[in-house]
């Protein structure tokens, strides 16, 4: 099917799951929006494949998170993911041998809430323990980044690993 045909069916009932709702009901709405009928078992597949997919780091981001992962070891820096995600995506993160150094990962679907609200920010300063102003924060949705800031944190659109970088060299994070 085409990518403008699949989007707004996929994104379309996505917040609520994302906020924790069932993968059954997910699905079957997509699969409606899209004149199918999806069984249990393509479900359950389509939702794995979109898990590990969107779970898979790309080499850029690999390597700079190995970076900022040891300069924040090194440094005493904690690490936090925050992310706008159903129970699948979060168990793939979970699972996967990136996310070990990250002292805390906080997710939509564990919070019932999801960014841009502000509670989904503020779990992350508690788990942390630090303040917004403390904060370097990347997302790839600007009202996402509009909401960080607004909480004092020091927030950036990802732009791609390179532009990524850059901003941490910026914000001292990362040495030039």
């Amino acid at each position: 099917m085409p990518v403008d045909q699949v989007e707004p069916a996929y994104w379309g009932p996505r917040d609520a799951y994302d906020r924790g709702g069932g993968l059954a009901e997910y699905w079957t709405a997509v699969g409606r929006s899209l004149g199918l009928e999806l069984s249990a078992e393509q479900a359950v597949d389509l939702d794995g494949l979109d898990a590990r997919r969107w779970g898979a780091l790309a080499p850029g981001s690999a390597a700079l998170l190995a970076e900022v992962t040891e300069v924040a070891v090194a440094g005493g820096t904690r690490l936090a993911v925050l992310s706008n995600a159903p129970r699948s995506l979060a168990e793939v993160v979970r699972a996967s041998r990136w996310s070990e150094a990250f002292a805390a990962l906080l997710f939509s679907c564990d919070l019932r809430a999801a960014k841009p609200e502000t509670q989904v920010y503020a779990a992350v300063e508690q788990a942390l323990g630090l303040p917004g102003a403390q904060l370097a924060f990347f997302d790839d949705r600007p009202v996402n980044v509009e909401a960080a800031r607004a909480r004092g944190w020091r927030a950036h659109l990802w732009q791609g690993a390179d532009q990524a970088r850059h901003q941490l060299v910026e914000l001292g994070v990362l040495d030039g």
